[in-house]
């Protein structure tokens, strides 16, 4: 009587870590190919609108180039910024410039429309802007993100990424 019993047992939990493994692969598969159609989606929209950001829902992912905004983002640090109906004195922005470069620098004036911008580490002022270039404010910055998406977006890791997606689909 206890063998079957012990034996039934033995069979729920094998059906239960089959099912649980199952459920982790489908889930896995989701968020890789949930990933794969970002990258490819960011990639294709660079490419046809060279300069622009992309942006979904106001929300703009960008990966910081020079060491103007040092200590507090570094260079190769991914920031996210967020559009704002109110932009106030120490905030961090991003905002293009008149050569249609994106700059993050602080907030350090405002004066109606008009904002004067300086980088943390550097010792000049920028030149003022229009409220009306600020792209967004920055909410998150990271820089070991910042590294996975610089080497994430190159166009060979991404075929091969695509390349595996498609061998583990039809396998």
């Amino acid at each position: 009587m206890l063998d079957i019993l012990s034996r039934k047992l033995y069979e729920k939990e094998a059906k239960i870590i089959t099912n649980t493994k199952r459920l982790l692969a489908i889930l896995r598969h989701c968020v890789f190919g949930i990933l794969i159609a970002v990258l490819v989606f960011v990639t294709i929209y660079k490419t046809l609108h060279r300069g622009e950001l992309v942006k979904f829902n106001g929300m703009g992912i960008l990966i910081v180039v020079s060491g103007s905004m040092e200590p507090t983002i570094a260079s190769k640090e991914m920031i996210i910024i967020k559009e704002q109906t109110e932009y106030i004195k120490g905030d961090v922005i991003t905002y293009k410039d008149d050569t249609g470069v994106l700059i993050t620098h602080r907030i350090i004036d405002i004066e109606g429309s008009k904002v004067k911008t300086k980088g943390d580490n550097n010792n000049e002022p920028d030149d003022i802007i229009e409220l009306e270039v600020i792209e967004g404010k920055v909410i998150f910055h990271s820089y070991i993100l910042g590294i996975f998406f610089l080497y994430m977006l190159k166009p060979l890791l991404i075929l091969i990424i695509i390349l595996y997606f498609l061998y583990v689909l039809l396998k």
